[in-house]
């Protein structure tokens, strides 16, 4: 386990490509489901992912920048242009929550597994 953080990272980039791809796929479906999947699905799958890449062991300052590039970076390699810009910065609003929540997650675990270890 030499380069956890290697491997988080790479996870990340994988699920948030993934996220990507759908968004920008979704522009055929309609007007309401992309601004669903532009507003709402994108920002969450940010926060999550940042949160869980800090909690398998990115650093924290390192995990909310890959989701934002990654949705914008998926609309231009599937349609040729940008997404608005309005989403990828709420994207990468809510990866900074969820990178800060991944590691108050992970000082709270550590807290928790120090706390049982003084009690025996």
């Amino acid at each position: 386990m030499k380069h956890r953080w290697l491997r988080a990272l790479a996870l990340q980039v994988i699920e948030m490509a993934a996220v990507g791809a759908l968004v920008a796929l979704s522009e055929g479906a309609g007007a309401l489901p992309r601004a669903l999947m532009l507003w709402v699905i994108a920002p969450v799958a940010g926060l999550f992912t940042a949160c869980q890449a800090v909690r398998r062991g990115l650093n924290n300052y390192l995990a909310w920048i890959p989701p934002a590039p990654i949705l914008y970076g998926a609309n231009l390699l599937i349609w040729g242009y940008a997404p608005p810009a309005g989403p990828a910065l709420l994207t990468a609003l809510t990866s900074l929550v969820g990178a800060a929540a991944g590691q108050v997650l992970l000082q709270r675990q550590k807290k928790e597994s120090h706390t049982r270890q003084r009690r025996r």
